[in-house]
Order: C-alpha cells, then structure tokens, then sequence
C-alpha cells in the first residue's frame, strides 16, 4: 500500500486553476458586452479655449455670437453651430427659451449665455464679433459680457464688458493669437467683420 506523504494533489489544482481561469474569462466577457469598448470617434475632443458671452436674463434681447478661426472663411454663429474646431454650444434666443412648464409649474432658467468652444489647438487669429439680433425692449440698452479663457488650466485672458442698444447692432470685440503650443501670445483690438454681411432675420 502506498504511503499517504507520497500522494500528490497536483490534479485537482491543476483542475481548480482552470475553472477558476474559466470564471474569469467568463466574467471579462459579460463585462465587455455590458460596457462595451467607446469607440475612438465617439470621445468627444477636449476643449483649449472658452469664449462666454453673456448678458442679464431679465434683458428679453437676443445676442448672437460669430467667431471665426484661422483661415476660416465661414464663421461659426447660428446658421452654423460647427466649424471644424470652432463649436457653439447653444443659440440663446433670450426670454424666449428661458422658461418651460414643469409638472403644472413655470420653471424659469435665470441664464442668457452663448459658448463658442475651441476643441483643438490651431495656430492664428481668432475673431469675435457679437450681433444684437432682437432687443425687445427696444428702449433698453442690453450690457454684454465677453471672457476669453484657457480651459486647462483655467485662465481668464479678457473679461470684457460693452453696452448695445441698437436691434442690428455689431460689436467688434477683441482678437486673440494662439501660437503652435497652444498659447495665446497676443490680444489687440481688430476691424474684421465675421457676422454674414445682410443678416437682418433668421434665415435669410
């Protein structure tokens, strides 16, 4: 008869391994199917730079933002919220869409605000123009607020404020310079036009 110290239990490890190994394998692929891999084009791109446009939400006037990057002839403004890296988030049209009725009850979005969002670092000039496209309250001057900002870290290069009365009014705001790594090296005052000449009502 054998002796018991001679006896292996190399088998039942080597079966244990493998069904603990089959679990795992197992457990990888439900996972897998549960949270499947993002694909690359769906992440969207982080963004470098802010341009905020803003201005008091008790001002029924609508304000529209048109930036225009680096040898870009078609700006970024209503008509076109996409530009290649030039993005606007949101076409605020003042009061009118600052409110919507929840379960029985007005509920009120106490915010006028445009985003133009720069997704990618490319070097040039970029120029900013704002539109006042409707000011109900006609005999109102409507006070704007425009900040240029790096977005990581969080810089703010200008903070700028201007009054507009005028419905078809057109501020011309600063310009700014991004060189190849991403920096702005230059803010100066600029004359070039980027609201599409003959804009006088949406969708024209």
């Amino acid at each position: 008869m054998r002796s018991k110290r001679y006896t292996s239990n190399t088998a039942f490890l080597d079966l244990l391994f493998n069904v603990l190994l089959g679990f795992v394998v197992l457990f990888v692929i439900a996972l897998l199917m549960i949270n499947p891999i993002t694909k690359k084009n769906d992440v969207p791109t982080k963004a470098e730079f802010l341009i905020i446009v803003e201005w008091p939400w008790d001002k029924n006037a609508d304000v529209d933002t048109w930036v225009r990057g680096p040898d870009d002839e078609n700006p970024v403004g209503f008509r076109r919220r996409e530009n290649h890296l030039l993005h606007l988030d949101r076409d605020d049209l003042g009061n009118p869409n600052d409110s919507t009725v929840l379960n029985g009850k007005l509920v009120i979005n106490k915010s006028n605000r445009e985003v133009v969002t720069v997704r990618g670092i490319a070097p040039g000039d970029y120029f900013i123009n704002l539109h006042l496209y409707n000011n109900y309250s006609s005999s109102d001057p409507v006070t704007v607020t425009v900040t240029v900002a790096d977005v990581n870290p969080y810089v703010e290069h200008y903070v700028l404020t201007v009054v507009m009365h005028t419905k078809g009014q057109i501020e011309m705001m600063p310009a700014f310079t991004v060189n190849e790594k991403g920096e702005i090296t230059n803010i100066f005052n600029s004359d070039v036009l980027t609201v599409p000449v003959g804009l006088n009502a949406r969708g024209d």
